[in-house]
């Protein structure tokens, strides 16, 4: 009946309007009350939420600061990048150093080729090892024997069979112009990536005369032969820091000084100097007063009193918020025997404003403070971030009071949810209720319509009718 959609046949009521009517009119007081509860639980969430964020950014630059990591960093510099540049890892001795570079590494490089290799045939043995010049002797460390026949043998072929053996020598083809010439080259610096090719089976049928595919033979030691032309020798970076002899196959220096990676370029002599961080150090003590007055201003917004008659903030009446602001602003203003010479945060900078709360940072004192005992202001605010952290972890974790809030009010959702359902299932019964009695009212006066009509037809039959009614 709930779908009736045209006019009562007897009466010529809209019975769908009239039930709507009357079924809103019913719903609308509970619609509404839900609605309000509903608005004020999602408020409430929303500015849990807020609280929540302001804290975890909060937790986020305590990071920085709790483990006294940030008190290793470091920063590096050379007198000239041009011949030396140095980058320093957390916890690097601040020193200076004088750094002298006889000569870099370079890498061992050969070209030969220039002719046509169709119809040539052999194996080539490519060795990568360690030259020893005062004995004249070459130690192998890697090696292959590449086939060398119709299917490669070609300057790209012979190139793609080098690359594709992976040993750590490279090739790739110039032309000059007139002719495909190999040049092959080691792919680290330093004598212990000394080349050595080897030919065998040359079809030519000499093994080391410069025709065929010997030419591409080379033997470091001067014993053998050096048909392929020796475009740069291998060799090792000589140098001294601080007067100390050192020799390297490579030029990118990682453990020669703890904590250092030192890159050479050229030969020359320049200073390397490591200091304290203090700008790195500056900006994250900054962050944390940045995000503590994020939070204490949150809190603040959250619980504003708005005088008589003004909008209060949705948590002006949760004690736990007030709680929360109270213990971090009273960690805040705690002493600390972790300090060195300094106790509390006013002594490197830090100072509290009375009417907000919030912390303002003298950046020039908290430089003076560095400057006098970095590691003492490390361990300062190193026992500060590790209280607070303790104590806003507990407010954030499962089972934290921030957690039981917003999962009670998640809880009255859902009992709002349950709500409307109920109430969608009784306006439902409504409906039909109402549907059920204008069905039958309508009825009512169909059969009273049709007892009216009949009752009118019998009178106008009756005799004398027609003179009654002016006929």
């Amino acid at each position: 009946m709930e779908n009736l959609t045209l006019p009562g046949a007897g009466s010529g009521l809209d019975i769908k309007s009239l039930v709507n009517q009357l079924v809103a009119a019913e719903r609308t007081p509970a619609d509404k009350r839900l609605n309000q509860r509903e608005g004020e639980i999602r408020t409430l969430l929303s500015a849990f939420g807020r609280l929540k964020s302001s804290l975890s950014t909060f937790d986020d630059a305590l990071d920085n600061l709790k483990n006294g990591a940030t008190f290793k960093d470091r920063k590096a510099s050379s007198s000239d990048e041009n011949i030396a540049a140095v980058s320093a890892s957390n916890g690097a001795s601040p020193a200076s150093y004088a750094l002298e570079i006889s000569n870099i590494a370079q890498a061992h490089k050969l070209t030969a080729g220039g002719g046509s290799y169709a119809g040539q045939t052999g194996t080539l043995t490519l060795e990568l090892g360690q030259y020893d010049s005062a004995g004249n002797s070459f130690t192998a460390t890697e090696s292959v024997t590449l086939a060398i026949d119709g299917s490669n043998n070609s300057i790209q072929g012979i190139r793609d069979a080098i690359n594709d053996a992976n040993i750590g020598i490279s090739a790739t083809v110039i032309n000059d112009g007139t002719n495909d010439i190999l040049s092959i080259t080691a792919d680290e610096t330093g004598t212990t990536n000394t080349i050595k090719i080897s030919v065998s089976g040359d079809s030519d049928g000499s093994n080391t005369d410069n025709t065929g595919l010997s030419a591409f033979a080379f033997d470091p030691a001067s014993s053998g032969p050096r048909n392929a032309a020796e475009v740069s020798r291998a060799i090792d970076a000589e140098f001294s820091i601080d007067g100390i002899a050192i020799t390297s196959p490579s030029n990118s220096l990682t453990t020669t000084v703890t904590g250092l990676t030192i890159d050479l370029s050229s030969a020359g002599s320049v200073t390397l100097k490591v200091e304290q961080d203090i700008d790195s150090v500056k900006e994250k003590i900054q962050s944390f007063a940045d995000t503590y007055n994020e939070v204490v201003g949150t809190i603040r917004e959250l619980t504003r009193y708005g005088g008589e008659g003004g909008e209060h903030g949705p948590l002006l009446s949760d004690s736990a918020v007030f709680g929360i602001d109270v213990r971090i602003r009273s960690i805040i203003g705690n002493t600390s025997a972790n300090g060195g010479e300094f106790s509390t945060l006013m002594e490197i900078g830090f100072a509290s404003d009375p009417e907000t709360g919030l912390l303002k940072l003298d950046t020039a004192k908290l430089e003076k403070a560095l400057k006098a005992d970095f590691d003492g202001v490390g361990d300062l605010l190193s026992g500060y971030a590790g209280q607070l952290d303790d104590y806003i972890k507990t407010q954030l974790d499962d089972g934290g009071v921030l957690s039981a809030r917003t999962d009670g009010l998640d809880n009255r959702l859902e009992d709002i949810s349950d709500q409307r359902d109920a109430l969608e299932l009784r306006m439902e019964s409504v409906r039909a209720r109402y549907t059920r009695q204008f069905s039958r009212l309508d009825g009512l006066i169909a059969s009273l319509n049709s007892t009216g009509a009949f009752l009118s037809q019998q009178l106008a039959s009756l005799p004398g009718a027609r003179s009654l009614n002016g006929g």
